[in-house]
């Protein structure tokens, strides 16, 4: 385990060396920064809500608040999931607002230069292509947030879990939970100072991310269920 360089081994200052190293690294890949911050904060959540309950007792003023903060810090990642979600469903409802727009217009404009006639294949689909393109660009920002919002909820329950795993692990004697709950805090702010270092450095999701193969497969799928209706 990573924290063992602290716990087992007294080694904080090689710890937090080690664990810099990986948070910078890890900052510069896609959506870093936001994940530094979201683990981040979860892991200094979870060892506040462990110390407070060992140290100060389960129905302590302090444990109280740390479980305050940690339902307050969940219910601001579910609250951003279901509006981005809703945004989500807005959008894809104009992408399919704008095909359609298209092809009635491509249709109106034909009939009216050739008395009734069909229009051109070609020039139907060029002008739904140029319609869903720009109601994608518009569109795609609002879908990649949503997916990452999601991705975070994920992370709420999953270190959650974890965390409640290595902190409340009775093979270990409880000096070893208590340290662990120490490093794991101190993992957390690690995380969370990388994260504000790549920002300030002007490291984003918009930087980091290739959304061209993204809109090129999301693109394609709304054209194939457009074209099965």
């Amino acid at each position: 385990e990573k924290t063992d360089r602290v716990v087992y081994g007294r080694d904080p200052e090689g710890f937090k060396e080690q664990m810099q190293m990986e948070a910078h690294e890890l900052a510069r890949a896609q959506y870093g920064p936001e994940l530094l911050t979201v683990l981040g904060e979860r892991y200094q959540l979870r060892a506040e809500i462990y110390l407070a309950n060992e140290l100060s007792g389960r129905f302590s003023m302090k444990k109280q608040l740390a479980s305050m903060n940690n339902n307050w810090a969940m219910a601001r990642h579910g609250l951003n999931f279901y509006t981005s979600a809703a945004h989500s469903v807005y959008r894809l409802n104009g992408v399919r607002r704008a095909q359609q727009t298209a092809i009635k217009n491509t249709q109106r404009s034909a009939a009216a230069s050739s008395g009734d006639s069909p229009p051109d294949p070609e020039t139907v689909e060029a002008e739904q292509a140029k319609a869903m393109e720009a109601a994608f660009d518009t569109a795609l920002p609002t879908w990649m947030k949503t997916a990452w919002y999601w991705v975070v909820r994920d992370i709420d329950i999953t270190i959650k879990s974890v965390c409640r795993k290595f902190l409340q692990d009775k093979s270990v004697p409880w000096q070893i939970r208590i340290r662990r709950a120490h490093a794991l805090a101190s993992l957390g702010q690690i995380f969370t100072e990388a994260a504000k270092e790549a920002v300030a450095a002007g490291v984003s999701a918009e930087q980091a991310m290739s959304p061209e193969e993204v809109k090129a497969k999301i693109q394609e799928a709304l054209i194939g269920s457009m074209r099965e209706k």
